[in-house]
């Protein structure tokens, strides 16, 4: 038998209703009762990765008897078993039955239509007056083109007869050429902005295609209610619906003179969800529902080998089961193939280098590893479990059954149970757990305070935000309302900004470039997860005297995830007051017509500071590992030794150089192969 939650004058009932589509929950209320029609307006969202938890709110009122109250306001495509409701009020209610019905009236009378019909009059309007601007100028062109060929023969004729001044001829030059490009660049707009225009309509009409067609007519709510004593009763209506996702931005600023970075941390939201979101409360939930910035990447010199290659197997996340003929590629290049039926592939001939590989299998969400380090002559493993894909807006709310502790009335008595109707959140045995982790790993905040069980500890909360939930299932409550219409251009808001203390190092890979670059060690200093994502860097050069500080952009770098307290590297541009520079020589050792041949290079690395104070310098280079039977690499010198020597031949000097001091590494290695071979065969330098 489902329960029933009734409420009594005075008193607040929370109903927290889940719903599956087209089933009655309860008593089905007399078909007698009076319409209500329920108004609602969004109050938060909830943004994920890829979807939105949307919370509305709306009041009736209610007389005695049976009513039903009808709310047209929910999108079309929202997960429907998603679904909550939460009612509170004066009136002495029962809720008795909550279904869905499908809209049959004439779309062309929704405020929807009605606003975007509004919108294609407007643009239409203005495209028209485009349309004659662009015809005016175009004919104001042609006869300025007239004009100055007729000007022009004249003027020559009048210069050639000394009436016309040279001043003067060039006064009509220059007149013709303004004339011209002012043209030319009115008209460019107008085409940009006719373009907009086109795009714009193009994104309406197939808006409006989609009110018409038979599964997008949408559905309106229905909840069945006894009410024994009138009054009003409140709605909040919790959902989930596709078209929404926000993804973090980075400014990372390096202040030289203090040795210091400045992070800003901001996010881009983007939605369309079919509605708007007009001073809306967000929150950003973290779970997963020119010379440049930094240098380039040193990989080991294997003699002999030019390709490298990545192999695996594609399974079920949940279960483990190995997925036949899934998709593989790699982002960015041709390379790509299919798994056999045990989930097995193999990627043959790629470049060393950094990659990111990607899988995809329907039913199943996309998964992709980056930066796949691939190493000439060696296969690299990379396995990848797939998730299997979360409903989302369009689909059907079929997937899996409704028991009855789904579908009955659950009253709401204490913040964890409210706690525990927010999605990957669990309510067992009186521990909160979020995505996973335990009661002891969860922090909440309402208000911005923290909440344990034998406390209440006050916490101050950032300026530009609070945070809500655990370490990897946080919520960034944006402190201010948000205004962003559906399809419009992604919004950009700020989430914290702090000052980061760090290590900082300059770095040097003579082999590929002349410069210096600053790497930073740091640490997340902030309550939450930093994710993933591009990042701009500014360097900030120590100030001359009495001028102020310049900010240069240096270039693009990206952040990968970082918890809370972790550690982190990030590069931040090029140290110019450091000079590094490589020359490389080559020997022939071997007399004429011998069966082998010898070649001693020597690698000179001259290091030099012109900075005020002393500065850590890394330097790294390489020496050759052979891969070929007959090919070897010996008598190898290096001097100063190096303070890291891998078996990959990577090599790192870690110097500390004081203002105006040179130092010098000299590194030096014999290659012998047969004479038969080729330097370009065995890849020798």
């Amino acid at each position: 038998m489902f329960r029933n939650a009734h409420t009594s004058r005075g008193t607040v009932a929370a109903l927290a209703v889940a719903l599956v589509a087209g089933l009655v929950v309860g008593a089905i209320a007399d078909d007698t009762g009076d319409d209500v029609s329920l108004e609602t307006k969004i109050l938060s969202a909830t943004v994920y990765s890829h979807q939105a938890q949307i919370v509305r709110s709306g009041t009736v009122s209610l007389d005695a008897g049976s009513s039903r109250i009808l709310c047209s306001d929910l999108p079309e495509g929202f997960v429907e078993t998603s679904l909550i409701v939460e009612g509170s009020g004066s009136a002495d209610a029962q809720i008795v039955g909550i279904d869905f019905e499908r809209r049959e009236a004439d779309y062309e009378g929704t405020p929807r239509y009605q606003e975007l019909r509004a919108e294609v009059d407007v643009l239409a309007v203005e495209r028209a007056d485009l349309k004659l601007r662009r015809d005016v100028i175009r004919r104001r062109s042609a006869m300025t083109q007239s004009v100055s060929d007729l000007s022009v023969e004249r003027g020559r004729e009048q210069l050639a007869a000394g009436t016309f001044s040279m001043q003067e001829w060039r006064e009509l030059l220059a007149f013709m050429e303004e004339e011209t490009l002012a043209g030319e660049l009115r008209l460019q707009e107008i085409e940009a902005r006719r373009t907009e225009i086109g795009k714009r309509l193009r994104w309406i009409e197939g808006e409006i295609a989609k009110m018409w067609t038979g599964d997008s007519r949408g559905k309106d709510l229905v909840v069945d209610c006894e009410v024994a004593s009138p009054g009003e009763l409140t709605f909040e209506i919790t959902y989930i619906v596709g078209g929404a996702s926000w993804h973090p931005e980075y400014t990372v600023r390096y202040i030289e003179e203090l040795d210091e970075v400045e992070l800003t941390y901001a996010a881009r939201i983007s939605q369309s969800t079919g509605e708007d979101w007009n001073g809306v409360d967000v929150l950003l939930s973290t779970a997963s529902p020119h010379v440049g910035a930094a240098p380039p990447t040193l990989f080991p010199h294997f003699l002999g080998a030019v390709r490298g290659g990545i192999s695996g197997r594609v399974t079920d996340a949940t279960t483990g089961a190995p997925l036949g003929f899934a998709n593989i590629s790699i982002v960015g290049t041709p390379y790509g193939g299919m798994t056999n039926r045990d989930g097995h592939y193999e990627i043959t001939g790629l470049t060393s280098g950094k990659y990111t590989i990607q899988a995809g299998y329907m039913g199943y969400e996309p998964t992709r590893r980056v930066n796949i380090r691939v190493i000439a002559g060696a296969t690299k493993r990379v396995d990848m479990a797939l998730q299997p894909a979360r409903i989302s807006a369009g689909e059907t709310a079929t997937r899996r059954g409704m028991d009855s502790e789904d579908m009955r009335i659950r009253p709401i008595n204490t913040v964890a149970e409210a706690i525990a109707t927010q999605p990957g959140v669990v309510l067992h045995e009186g521990q909160i757990h979020v995505r996973g982790g335990r009661s002891s790993e969860v922090e909440m905040y309402v208000d911005g305070i923290a909440l344990s069980q034998a406390e209440i500890t006050p916490t101050v909360p950032y300026a530009e935000m609070t945070v809500a939930g655990s370490e990897f299932a946080a919520s960034l409550v944006i402190a201010k309302p948000v205004e962003l219409e559906t399809g419009a251009e992604p919004r950009r808001v700020l989430v914290v900004q702090r000052r980061i203390l760090g290590t900082f190092v300059r770095e040097a890979i003579p082999r590929y470039s002349d410069h210096v670059f600053v790497r930073g060690t740091l640490v997340n200093p902030l309550d939450v997860p930093i994710l993933a994502g591009p990042a701009e860097v500014y360097v900030e050069s120590a100030p001359a005297k009495g001028a102020p500080p310049v900010t240069n952009f240096v270039g693009k770098d990206s952040i990968q995830d970082v918890a809370p307290g972790e550690e982190f590297t990030m590069y931040l541009g090029a140290d110019q007051s450091l000079k590094v520079e490589q020359e490389i020589a080559r020997e022939v050792l071997t007399r004429a017509g011998s069966r082998k041949t010898k070649i001693r290079f020597t690698v000179s690395i001259t290091s030099e500071s012109f900075r005020k104070l002393p500065a850590e310098l890394w330097v790294l280079d390489r020496v050759p590992i052979s891969m070929i039977k007959d090919v070897e690499v010996r008598d190898i010198e290096i001097l100063p030794e190096p303070d890291e020597y891998d078996e990959e031949g990577l090599l790192t000097w870690k110097l500390t150089l004081d203002a105006g001091e040179r130092a010098e590494i000299v590194s030096e290695y014999t290659v012998e192969f047969p004479s038969d071979f080729t330097p370009r065969g065995i890849n020798l330098e």
